[in-house]
């Protein structure tokens, strides 16, 4: 693999790039170092920072000092705003602390006593977003790896609930609902004889209640709710999930009603998650509405529309700059294995383009195709391509699902995704390892 390629395939977490390095280590050193000092995840609040991937790979070499220096320099530098590199670099810091033990873990302490300070400091909350409350809460979440260091944590946060006034109930929610999970039994004796750490449990635990009484509140709600006071999304995603087609139809009457383009455009809103009854020749037709409101409803509104009338608009329009994506999302929707060039050249364009947002939301598509009742045949040759350059592991895994449902899962695949930067995508490898390996 060339230098360029491994970086590529590094930046989507492929477990290739694992491999690589243990096979030539020396040939990727410094792009493995490069990783140490930034986020590389595409999406880290849905899949993670990535940490444990970056850290398999420095771990080849015998001397991780470079790394761990690079890691620690990049953490001692980072902006507060900077919330998923902050969470990364101590997360990787953290890792190599379990090798070498406490000047790894000393950066991520001082990095958290430094935004400590910071909070201490502070005599009114910042908004509209509050970095220094956010950095302080993942820094204690990656710090507390036992009893000991969490309950420290859990004295600090209550100290911060004493003193100042403007911190709210549940400010620290996350680390509650994750690490108090863990340690819960410890912070509860600690609380005892701790007032700040029973400072801190009190406030989070009222913040809790409170969530599970309006969440229970709004489910109540979302029961006995009455489509005629829903409008736009919201009324969408009912019709999607409760309508008879009599209804359908009531909501499709009034959309071909209105002459009005902004009410049009309202009226059709009420599809932009189900599927419109009848011919779509109107919405085709307003697919080109000089309304920019009604026009951008319109082509919402045909994503989920299974027609030929569509699949010829979608064909027609196939030059349309602005409306590339939503014309891979009507060729999905009406897929006919006949398309499959023309679906494959888009993904190739956006891979040669790097232009990752669009290809990730052309994976959304694709996968929506093998939703169960979708009616939609499976585009299945398109899943290698997904699976290689899609930049997010998140989404990848639901590929992997797809293809071995539909025998493409190659041993090759299933190698390399036991070093995914996906911990889901390692262990279903595992587990699929295992079935290849049991006696029959």
């Amino acid at each position: 693999m060339t230098k360029k390629a491994f970086k590529a395939a590094m930046l989507r977490g492929l477990g290739r790039c694992v491999i690589a390095v243990r096979q030539e280590p020396e040939k990727y050193r410094d792009l493995v170092l490069w990783a140490c000092q930034r986020n590389i995840a595409y999406d880290a609040q849905c899949e993670g920072t990535r940490s444990w991937y970056v850290y398999t790979m420095a771990s080849v070499y015998p001397n991780k000092e470079p790394f761990i220096a690079a890691a620690a320099d990049a953490l001692r530098k980072c902006p507060l705003h900077r919330g998923w590199d902050l969470l990364y670099l101590s997360e990787l810091l953290i890792f190599f602390s379990e090798d070498v033990g406490r000047p790894a873990r000393k950066a991520v302490v001082d990095k958290y006593r430094e935004v400590l300070a910071k909070m201490f400091a502070r005599k009114r909350r910042a908004y509209p977003v509050f970095h220094e409350l956010a950095a302080l809460e993942q820094l204690g979440l990656v710090l507390s790896t036992s009893p000991g260091p969490f309950l420290r944590v859990c004295s600090d946060f209550g100290k911060l609930y004493g003193q100042k006034p403007f911190l709210e109930d549940g400010d620290f929610e996350w680390f509650f609902n994750t690490k108090g999970k863990i340690f819960r039994a410890d912070m509860k004796r600690a609380a005892k004889k701790d007032g700040d750490i029973a400072r801190f449990l009190q406030r989070e635990q009222a913040f809790a209640d409170e969530w599970a009484a309006k969440t229970e509140r709004w489910k109540q709600q979302r029961e006995t709710v009455s489509p005629e006071t829903l409008t736009g999304y919201a009324l969408s995603r009912w019709l999607a999930k409760k309508a008879d087609p009599e209804t359908m139809e009531h909501y499709a009457e009034i959309y071909r009603k209105q002459a009005e383009p902004e009410l049009r455009a309202a009226a059709l809103e009420a599809f932009s998650t189900c599927r419109y009854p009848g011919n779509p020749e109107p919405i085709i037709e307003d697919a080109d509405s000089p309304c920019e409101n009604l026009q951008n409803a319109a082509w919402r509104a045909l994503e989920n529309i299974r027609h030929p009338a569509v699949r010829d608009f979608a064909l027609a329009n196939g030059n349309r700059e602005s409306r590339a994506s939503e014309i891979f999302s009507l060729l999905v929707t009406n897929y006919q294995p006949k398309d499959e060039p023309i679906l494959e050249a888009y993904l190739n364009r956006w891979i040669n383009e790097k232009d990752w947002d669009s290809f990730h939301a052309a994976g959304h598509d694709i996968h929506r195709a093998f939703d169960p009742g979708s009616g939609i045949p499976h585009p299945k040759h398109l899943l290698p391509i997904l699976y290689t350059y899609n930049p997010c592991s998140f989404c990848r895994k639901y590929t992997l699902h797809h293809l071995a449902k539909h025998k493409m899962l190659t041993q090759e695949i299933l190698t390399e995704c036991l070093y995914d930067s996906n911990e889901d995508i390692r262990r279903y490898a595992e587990k699929q390892m295992m079935k290849k390996e049991k006696p029959k």
